[in-house]
C-alpha cells in the first residue's frame, strides 16, 4: 500500500513538472463553462495568476463577440466530435486581447463529463497574418489601379492572373481570361524573337525592354514595351511576372517624325541642287566680268563684283553643307575608311588654318605623338578637324591659347581641342549638335567676325557616328572656355 502510494506520488509529481515546463496553458472545464482547473502559464498568457481565475466563468474572460462559438465548440464536443479546436480572444487583465488557439476533448472524471484543453497564444502570427493580408490588399490596390497592363502566366503563357486596365483593354470580364494563352494575342513577323524571349524566362533570366505588337479580341492592334520577370518556387521559374507598357502613340510618333524626316531631307536635297544651277551662271559669269572685261569697269564697279563673287562663294559653301547633310541623313554618302596617320592629318590641319588663327593673333600647341596609324576616311575627319578647330579660333580672345590633344582609352582614341574663349552653357551644349543649332554670338562683346551656318557639328557628329565614335563638349560655363571632344576606335570599323 505503502508503495502504492509511492508510486501514485511520484506520478503526480511528474505530471505536475510536465505542466509546469510547457509553454502552452492547460484549462480543466466543466460543462457548465467554470474553469475547474488552469496551469501556471496562464500569468505569461493573460496576466492572471492561477487563483484569480479558477472557479470562475471562462466566459468572463472571453471577447464578447466570441462567447457564442465557444459554446458552440462546447456542445460539438457534447455530441460526439472526439477532438475540438477553436480560434478566439481572450482578455489580457491590462485590457487588450490576445489571439488564442484552443484545442481540446471531452473526458470523464469521477463519473462528470469535464472539457479539458491547451491554449496556445497565437497573437503574433495572427497579427504577422493581418499585415500580410494588408500587404496583399495593398498590392491587389495597386495591380488593379496601374495604368500598365500587368498580367501574370505560366511558363508556357497561359493568363493567371490579369490586372484590371488589362481586361479593359481586351474587352473581358475578370474570369473571362481563364484558359486563354498570352502568346496567342501577339501579331507581327518577330515571332522567333518571342521565343528567343519565353527561352530566356524559361532559364530564370529577367527581359526588360521587349518591344512587341498584340491585337485585342476585337481585332484592335497595339504595340508594347513588355518587362518580363521569372517567379522562381523551390529552384524553378513556376510563374512569370509582366508588365506591359502602351508605346503605340509613341511608336506612331517616331514613324511619323522619320516621315517627315525623310522628306526635309529629300527638300534639302533637292533645293540646294537646284540652288547651284543658277549659282554656277552667277559665279561664272561674274568670273568671266573680272578676268575677260575688268578694263572696262572703274574701280567701284570691280569692287562690287568682287562681293558679288565672295558672296556666291560664301553661298556655294552653304548650299554644299546643306546637300552634304542631307547625304548623311540619307545614307546616300560612301563611306571608305582607310588606314592613315591622325598625327599628319592633324598638324595639316592646324598648318591650313595657322594664317586665320594669326589674323586674332591666337596660339595653337599640339600635345600629339610623332604617328598613330588609325582606320578612317582621310576627307571626313579633315572636315571635323577643321571645323572644331575653325570654332576654337573664332570663338577664342585675341592672343588665346588652342591646344590639341590626344589620349588612348580603352578601345578608342581620344581628340580633343580646347579653347579658353566664350564657352557654353548647359542649354547650348544641349542644342550646339542639332541640326541648324547655331548660338547666336553678336552683342556679347566678342570680337567675331567669321559666319557659320549651324550646321557644322550637326555633319562632324554624323560623320564621328558613321566611324563608329562619338562627339561631346565639355564647358564649365560662359566665359570659361570649351574642350570638343571626338573618338575614334583603335580597332578597324
Amino acid at each position: 500500500m505503502i508503495e502504492s502510494e509511492s508510486i501514485i506520488k511520484e506520478s503526480v509529481e511528474k505530471y505536475q513538472i510536465l505542466i509546469n515546463n510547457i509553454i502552452d496553458v492547460i484549462a480543466e472545464v466543466d460543462l457548465g463553462g467554470i474553469l475547474m482547473y488552469i496551469s501556471p502559464q496562464v500569468y505569461d498568457m493573460i496576466g492572471y495568476l492561477p487563483e484569480e481565475v479558477t472557479g470562475n466563468q471562462v466566459f468572463n474572460y472571453v471577447h464578447p463577440d466570441d462567447k457564442d462559438l465557444i459554446f458552440q465548440t462546447i456542445q460539438r464536443a457534447i455530441e460526439g466530435d472526439e477532438t475540438v479546436s477553436i480560434e478566439c480572444r481572450f482578455r489580457h487583465k491590462k485590457g487588450h486581447y490576445i489571439h488564442v488557439f484552443a484545442r481540446g476533448s471531452l473526458v470523464i472524471i469521477n463519473n462528470k463529463p469535464k472539457m479539458i484543453g491547451v491554449l496556445r497564444d497565437i497573437t503574433e502570427y495572427k497579427e504577422a497574418e493581418q499585415k500580410l493580408k494588408k500587404s496583399e490588399e495593398n498590392y491587389r490596390l495597386l495591380f488593379n489601379r496601374s495604368p500598365d497592363f500587368i498580367y501574370v502566366t505560366d511558363t508556357d503563357g497561359k493568363l493567371l492572373d490579369v490586372n484590371q486596365s488589362l481586361l479593359d483593354r481586351m474587352g473581358l470580364i475578370q474570369e473571362g481570361y481563364r484558359g486563354l494563352n498570352s502568346l496567342d494575342f501577339f501579331v507581327g513577323d518577330n515571332y522567333e524573337e518571342l521565343t528567343q524571349t519565353v527561352n530566356l524566362i524559361r532559364q530564370g533570366k529577367e527581359v526588360k525592354g521587349m518591344e512587341f505588337k498584340a491585337k485585342t479580341p476585337q481585332g484592335e492592334i497595339y504595340e508594347y514595351e513588355i518587362n518580363s520577370v521569372p517567379l522562381i518556387e523551390e529552384g524553378k521559374v513556376k510563374k512569370v511576372l509582366n508588365i506591359a507598357h502602351d508605346i503605340t502613340d509613341r511608336k506612331n510618333v517616331e514613324r511619323e517624325l522619320i516621315e517627315i524626316n525623310q522628306l526635309k531631307t529629300e527638300l534639302l536635297e533637292r533645293t540646294s541642287h537646284e540652288l547651284k544651277t543658277p549659282l554656277i551662271s552667277i559665279k561664272g559669269f561674274t568670273d568671266l566680268l573680272l578676268d575677260l572685261h575688268k578694263e572696262k569697269f572703274d574701280d567701284e564697279v570691280i569692287s562690287i563684283l568682287d562681293e558679288v563673287k565672295s558672296g556666291t562663294e560664301q553661298l556655294e559653301t552653304i548650299i554644299n553643307g546643306l546637300l552634304e547633310t542631307s547625304l548623311l541623313d540619307s545614307g546616300k554618302i560612301q563611306f571608305k575608311p582607310s588606314e592613315e596617320d591622325i598625327s599628319f592629318l592633324l598638324r595639316f590641319c592646324v598648318k591650313n588654318l595657322r594664317g586665320l588663327a594669326k589674323t586674332r593673333n591666337d596660339f595653337i600647341s599640339l600635345d600629339i605623338p610623332h604617328k598613330m596609324t588609325l582606320n578612317f576616311e582621310k576627307e571626313r575627319i579633315y572636315e571635323v578637324i577643321s571645323h572644331l578647330l575653325i570654332n576654337a579660333i573664332k570663338y577664342s580672345p585675341p592672343y588665346g591659347e588652342i591646344k590639341i590633344q590626344t589620349e588612348k582609352t580603352n578601345d578608342f582614341v581620344i581628340i580633343s581641342v580646347q579653347d579658353h574663349g566664350i564657352g557654353l552653357s548647359e542649354d547650348e551644349k544641349k542644342k550646339i549638335f542639332k541640326q541648324f543649332g547655331k548660338i547666336e554670338r553678336y552683342g556679347q562683346g566678342w570680337d567675331i567676325g567669321i559666319e557659320g551656318t549651324g550646321m557644322g557639328l550637326y555633319t562632324s557628329k554624323k560623320i564621328v557616328e558613321l566611324h563608329g565614335g562619338e562627339i561631346w563638349v565639355e564647358s564649365e560655363g560662359r566665359n570659361k572656355g570649351a574642350k570638343f571632344c571626338f573618338t575614334l576606335p583603335l580597332k578597324k570599323v
